[in-house]
């Protein structure tokens, strides 16, 4: 039987959204009445929503103070690459050898895209490719507790990883090598070299 989705739920994912999109600046102060009457609900769903959301860190909390959007230094923003990177080595060193051919062909397609979005700094592109397009290695990797974990931890370290910070902080030139490399090793399905270009994209060789 599927899970019955609660109100918490749905206001997390609609704080979540907000939050991803950009509806709610990092550093905003989210009050509780202006998300009620956004919202429609009452403060219950809202407190356990937003809860949540700071455990997954797109929300920073201090009782009685402040609750607001989360505000990632520089320093951060490489720290959540090198995490997410050590996340996707697992799922592409799983994924690569397992796929179909089409799907690999797919996927390397995808990597190319985005890419080149880099190379233009679109940045709104940059955005609905980048990790749409990691996640379909997920699909294939066969192991329902890495996906999960990848699913718990990806939110708030992808919030961390703006696309225009991350190429205020990278160095480009190299960050397109890279991502043409895992291209190349996807389409030829070669674990190892994917995961040693995927090592470089995200900050960790």
């Amino acid at each position: 039987m599927p899970r019955r989705l609660l109100l918490r739920d749905t206001v997390r994912d609609r704080l979540r959204d907000g939050i991803m999109d950009g509806t709610f600046a990092p550093g905003e102060v989210l009050n509780d009445k202006d998300l009620q009457e956004w919202l429609g609900v009452s403060r219950t769903p809202i407190r356990d929503a937003l809860n949540e959301l700071a455990r997954s860190g797109l929300v920073e909390m201090e009782p009685n103070r402040y609750t607001r959007v989360a505000n990632p230094s520089e320093d951060e923003i490489i720290l959540a690459m090198q995490t997410l990177g050590v996340l996707y080595a697992g799922v592409i060193q799983l994924a690569v050898p397992r796929m179909s051919q089409r799907t690999a062909a797919s996927i390397a397609g995808g990597i190319d895209k985005f890419a080149d979005a880099i190379e233009r700094a679109d940045h709104d592109s940059i955005r609905k490719l980048g990790f749409p397009t990691f996640e379909l290695y997920e699909r294939e990797c066969g192991n329902a507790i890495l996906v999960q974990l990848c699913r718990e931890s990806v939110d708030g370290l992808a919030f961390k990883i703006r696309a225009k910070r991350v190429l205020e902080v990278t160095n480009v030139v190299k960050l397109v090598v890279d991502l043409r490399e895992l291209a190349e090793a996807t389409r030829e399905q070669d674990a190892d070299r994917a995961v040693a270009a995927s090592n470089g994209v995200f900050q960790l060789a």
